[in-house]
């Protein structure tokens, strides 16, 4: 499995979705399987309690999960079937690693952001990526992962830091990042 992790900085409308769902057409038209995972570093569960104002309209998959819409997006260019778990949020690790603290998975450990958090958005994404998305059930070769939001935010910083590590743990011939950043252009002004 090949991994590319795109993150966006400036701004964080900067245009991600469409750059990772860019690179998975590319990849589905040289026969290459492909899935994604949108990642929204909000403690919110799903998008469905969102402020459609800062992040637009929910989109609602076919089992039910109400996601971003860049995963509409994803499933339209790369005709795919995504399900809930290919969007994650820092409410869902969150939600999942507390649920394992109280059922004991932890004893005599200090739960903490590393390493269990971020080893538990590492084994989400390995998870996931591994799940045919296709109508024909075809393994995927290629994960697209997103990562919302702007690099620097501190809401981010848990899964930044989760994928420093993946890097190591998928072997770093399998990981690559894109990152995608508001170059403005100013016309008509001669820059010496």
């Amino acid at each position: 499995m090949k991994y590319i992790l795109v993150t966006g900085g400036v701004i964080s409308g900067v245009g991600k979705g469409v750059i990772a769902s860019s690179f998975g057409t590319i990849l589905k038209c040289c026969n290459i399987p492909v899935t994604s995972i949108k990642i929204d570093p909000y403690i919110n569960i799903d998008a469905g309690t969102f402020s459609p104002f800062e992040h637009g309209e929910v989109y609602v998959l076919d089992d039910g999960g109400e996601v971003d819409l860049d995963l509409g997006n994803y499933e339209r260019f790369l005709d795919v079937t995504l399900h809930r778990d290919n969007n994650i949020t820092t409410g869902k690790i969150y939600q999942h690693v507390i649920s394992k603290e109280r059922r004991g998975d932890f004893l005599g450990q200090t739960v903490q952001v590393v390493p269990h958090i971020t080893d538990a958005i590492q084994e989400w994404v390995e998870r996931v990526a591994h799940q045919p998305v296709s109508s024909d059930g075809t393994m995927p070769q290629v994960c697209i992962v997103e990562l919302g939001g702007t690099i620097g935010d501190i809401e981010g910083m848990p899964f930044v830091e989760a994928f420093r590590q993946f890097q190591f743990r998928v072997k770093k011939e399998n990981f690559c990042c894109a990152h995608v950043s508001l170059v403005p252009q100013i016309d008509g002004v001669n820059v010496v």
